[in-house]
């Protein structure tokens, strides 16, 4: 990656993977405001729907420097919704800790006015939902934030030898309780409607928590992105 005397590129990233649905029309929306043209990869939620999109997107075409965004979760309250978080390190079950490209993350963060910078993250098999479990995770890995998807995306792109960045931005807080949206995954990293809706109803109070949430979220990432992918 070409640099300039800031430390920032005029390309700084090349393709960026996030989960679709609102978080890719997010990203889409903060690239048409830049008026930049970035691959958008869009991935499933979990792990292995995020392997299967970095191997599509390697093989279509050679990257050297992407950054993976989307909505996470706080397990630290320092932080709070709609603040944008730039990942230090990524920690998961039973594996070595990852470190995503650090010159590109601290680009990312000079080009995102307000972020959060040397973000510990987990990665989750699952979604903690209540605020019991959020903290529980919090004091096992003295983590701060928490996604199912980066921990996977990080290790497969550097595999391939793509330099990348994370920079995540918060929709629930540690001591949100959230309705139970695992059921509403289904085995292809999607989402059920349905499933989802029904979720959203059992639990309203929860439900219009994380719908305020995560209507403030995506406003933070379309800015995110339209700042990132802004020509310098």
């Amino acid at each position: 990656m070409a640099l300039d005397d800031d430390g920032i590129g005029p390309q700084l990233i090349e393709a960026i993977f996030v989960p679709r649905g609102a978080e890719e029309r997010a990203v889409r929306k903060g690239l048409a405001r830049a008026g930049a043209a970035i691959q958008v990869v869009p991935t499933g939620i979990g792990s292995l729907a995020a392997v299967r999109a970095v191997d599509e997107a390697v093989a279509a075409a050679g990257l050297r420097t992407a950054l993976c965004t989307g909505l996470c979760g706080l397990l630290s309250p320092a932080f709070a919704v709609g603040d944008t978080l730039v990942y230090r390190e990524l920690l998961a079950e039973d594996q070595a800790p990852l470190m995503p490209d650090p010159e590109l993350g601290d680009a990312v963060a000079a080009r995102a006015p307000g972020s959060q910078s040397g973000i510990r993250a987990l990665g989750s098999s699952h979604i903690l939902t209540t605020a019991e479990q959020k903290r529980a995770a919090a004091a096992r890995f003295d983590a701060d934030a928490v996604d199912m998807e980066s921990f996977a995306l990080v290790e497969r792109l550097q595999r391939a030898g793509v330099a990348v960045a994370v920079a995540r931005v918060a929709s629930d807080e540690v001591g949100d309780d959230l309705p139970q949206l695992d059921r509403a995954l289904n085995g292809s990293g999607g989402i059920d409607g349905f499933a989802l809706a029904l979720a959203m109803l059992r639990e309203p109070r929860r439900g219009l928590r994380l719908a305020f949430g995560a209507l403030r979220a995506l406003g933070a990432l379309e800015r995110l992105i339209a700042s990132v992918a802004a020509a310098r």
